[in-house]
């Protein structure tokens, strides 16, 4: 009888064990939600593309999200732009990930291999792809220097505005 029992225990442990890994081996859809109202975030990278290209890379050393998750505080970020190449550092920003929108602060320095552009707050409206500024900007490279009291920067055109004094330096 107690062989009968432990025979049949055993078959009952084998027959669990087969269920459970044959549970285990059919794949289960899980939906997972994250939320990142009120998260910190180190080494955050924010990418935005259109058709499949990469537009804009950005990244931050660190990074806060709002409580209601509409504004996100960063620090150290840096904006890339592959398809000109072109880079902005700052040293603070805020982001507005529904608009993609950015308020560039402290030490902002754009860099690109044939200039570079120099600024104390701008601001980067992703509907223009435009950086805008209504504080001293200059833009230096080693053919002129021009400073100017505001201006505005896209892919294609450097505008500064008020006030604008410029050096080209000559060939020899």
């Amino acid at each position: 009888m107690k062989k009968f029992i432990l025979i049949f225990a055993a078959i009952v442990v084998i027959a669990i064990l087969l269920i459970t890994l044959d549970y285990m081996d059919k794949e289960s859809q899980i939906k997972v939600r994250v939320s990142m109202e009120g998260s910190f975030f180190k080494d955050a990278e924010f990418i935005q593309k259109k058709d499949g290209q990469v537009k804009l890379q950005l990244s931050s050393k660190e990074a806060f999200m709002s409580d209601d998750g509409k504004l996100m505080d960063m620090k150290y970020l840096t904006m890339f732009f592959p398809e000109k190449e072109f880079t902005v550092k700052s040293q603070r920003g805020f982001y507005y990930p529904e608009s993609g929108d950015l308020i560039l602060t402290d030490g902002i320095e754009g860099l690109s291999k044939d200039y570079r552009v120099y600024g104390t707050e701008a601001y980067w409206s992703a509907k223009d792809k435009t950086l805008y500024s209504e504080k001293p900007l200059k833009v230096v490279s080693s053919k002129f220097s021009i400073e100017g009291s505001s201006g505005k920067a896209s892919a294609d055109l450097i505008e500064l505005k008020k006030g604008v004094v410029a050096i080209v330096y000559s060939k020899k």
